[in-house]
């Protein structure tokens, strides 16, 4: 079995040498998108009922508009059984190519969709936080009630009423009468 983490890091410093990152990431998600929209052609070209040669021919034919990278690159999983872990190598890929570009996914949970200026705002405040570059992907989520829970980083920062009001009920409960 083959380390996800380990080929996607591999495949994004090769691509690092080759100054072709952002390319490449286009393309690794080109074929995640039509990965996830044929399950059944991930199935077929992991099957070890399928010849090698017939898998490795079919990968080349569907992807072949894509850069040489990730063709070679579906083609090794391919002959490893291992394309059903394309989307771990991507995310492995994309984590490294954000550090590299200083760049901060964050995910805003709150009851309703943000505003656009809701979510500039955000955006401005991490970015003076973090130095770095930040990219909000809004989540909602209506049990929260109100407010926002943001995620990045391995953080949580929760400023959610549901939050608040269970504070608020807990420390009500400790109240002796």
């Amino acid at each position: 079995m083959i380390d996800a983490i380990e080929y996607g890091r591999a495949l994004f410093e090769l691509c690092s040498e080759k100054g072709n990152t952002d390319s490449v990431l286009a393309d690794l998600n080109t074929a995640s998108e039509a990965f996830a929209q044929t399950p059944a052609y991930v199935k077929l070209l992991d099957t070890p009922a399928l010849a090698k040669s017939e898998k490795l021919s079919l990968a080349k034919e569907a992807f072949s508009s894509l850069d040489e990278y990730v063709l070679n690159f579906i083609m090794i999983l391919c002959e490893r059984h291992s394309i059903y872990l394309f989307p771990k190598v991507l995310e492995a890929f994309s984590a490294l190519y954000d550090e590299s570009k200083g760049i901060e996914r964050v995910e805003a949970v709150t009851a309703i969709s943000m505003t656009e200026e809701q979510s500039q705002a955000i955006k401005a405040k991490l970015e003076a936080i973090t130095n770095k570059t930040v990219v909000v992907k809004n989540t909602v989520d209506p049990s929260i009630l109100g407010g926002v829970i943001l995620r990045y980083s391995g953080k949580q920062l929760d400023g959610s009423v549901k939050t608040r009001l269970d504070g608020f009920s807990k420390s009500l409960s400790n109240i002796v009468m």
